[in-house]
């Protein structure tokens, strides 16, 4: 489809007048309606999969990245857990109304501050068809309209799953104009998108080039959902057992993901009860290491660390091992390489875990767990937009609050003011 900016315009506008109804829609009535959007997925459930494989072929045959290859695939159970993550929004309490704080004044003003949505959320992503259907789902949940630009490679499977909302939602008696897909594949869509004033916020996932286009082009506020540079650190008094499956789970399980460990920090204590024979299991989960002298003196077959594989999100089946001397040393390298998204420490030292928690700067800290698990859906969220890098407003797994500003709520009595 060949992409005509005029056409912009009257799409966005349709969208933000759709949005202002979805705001006053009851919670019974977002609930239907995602259920509605539930069925006509698991309806349509042959064709998208079809349209997904589609997708799927093109995109190995141009020769995208095997990570973003992996993000594409609509699987069965992936399938099936989108449609599981949209009846999961629908249980989930409707922020929409609910009060931040409220108090009374002396003279008797009441004053009220109340969650409401935040208008018309543009959405620029790569890859993953899925966040089609998850972001449509938390935007409408949350009272807001949502204009969604997938990438060119889902294009097909987009198409498909849009149609499955806008049906949905139709069926419910819901104006469906409030979750808008652009077709275009034309790269200008998304400088043009994020420059238009109709959109009260951009939400951009996927990588590097992307967040630069969104950036230098966006005139509305820009919620980024940056790369993902995630570190685990096994401390001297890690349980065995425990580091090793959690170093593995968040490095092997999904590799491709944002969440995924690129770091594995070891206390020098360690070196030969714990990194010996890790290398091993590594090597037979066919994992690249890259090596700090001291893991190379380990296994001299590991190729080098460099400044710049620390600072890389491989996204694949390779990752950096530093040995360190103690907990500051691996808080320094946090700090330097750290993307802010995720970091874990496993440790035994309760004062140890505490000062973890509390001195590493990133959007999610945890004990004892895999970085994998900083997920919307994990999280008990339903699903999320995606998972903020940034500090204003959001920052973390964004789910329905997220989703929502707030206004103040004034009731007097004639009051008026003296001074």
């Amino acid at each position: 489809m060949t992409y005509n900016d005029a056409e912009l315009d009257p799409i966005l506008g349709k969208t933000k007048s759709a949005s202002r109804t979805y705001a006053i829609l009851t919670s019974g009535k977002k609930n239907e309606a995602l259920e509605k959007i539930a069925r006509q997925l698991e309806t349509m459930r042959a064709d998208i999969l079809k349209a997904n494989s589609q997708d799927y072929e093109e995109a190995l045959s141009k020769g995208l990245s095997p990570a973003m290859c992996d993000r594409l695939l609509l699987t069965e159970s992936r399938f099936e857990g989108m449609v599981r993550g949209v009846r999961e929004v629908a249980a989930l309490a409707d922020p929409v109304g609910t009060a931040v704080s409220r108090w009374e004044n002396p003279d008797g003003l009441v004053i009220e501050k109340v969650r409401v949505p935040i208008g018309l959320v543009g959405v620029v992503y790569e890859s993953r068809p899925n966040v089609t259907v998850e972001v449509a789902s938390l935007c409408f949940k949350s009272g807001n309209g949502v204009v969604l630009k997938g990438g060119s490679e889902a294009v097909r499977s987009n198409t498909l799953l849009s149609r499955a909302i806008w049906e949905g939602l139709a069926e419910a008696n819901v104006n469906p104009d409030g979750v808008a897909f652009l077709p275009w594949t034309d790269r200008k869509v998304v400088q043009d998108l994020v420059s238009n004033t109709i959109l009260d916020v951009v939400i951009p996932r996927g990588g590097a080039s992307l967040m630069e286009a969104v950036v230098s082009h966006a005139r509305v506020p820009v919620l980024r959902h940056d790369q993902g540079i995630c570190h685990v650190y096994v401390s001297a008094s890690a349980p065995f057992t425990m580091a090793r499956d959690i170093a593995l789970n968040a490095k092997v399980n999904r590799p491709s993901t944002c969440n995924a460990m690129e770091t594995l920090l070891v206390h020098e204590e360690l070196s030969d009860s714990f990194v010996r024979p890790l290398l091993n299991i590594l090597r037979e989960k066919e994992v690249t290491v890259f090596g700090c002298p001291r893991t190379r003196h380990l296994d001299p077959s590991v190729a080098p660390t460099t400044p710049e594989s620390y600072a890389t999100e491989f996204l694949s089946l390779s990752m950096n091992l530093r040995i360190v001397t103690n907990l500051d040393e691996a808080l320094d390298h946090i700090a330097r390489y750290g993307s802010g998204h995720t970091e874990s420490i496993v440790t035994s030292d309760i004062f140890e875990a505490e000062r973890f928690l509390r001195e590493v700067d990133a959007s999610c800290v945890m004990v004892n767990a895999s970085t994998r698990l900083h997920d919307g859906g994990v999280f008990g969220l339903g699903a999320e937009v995606g998972i903020s890098t940034t500090r204003i407003h959001a920052r973390g797994t964004m789910g329905l609050s997220e989703l929502t500003t707030t206004k103040y709520l004034v009731h007097g009595h004639g009051h008026l003011r003296s001074h």
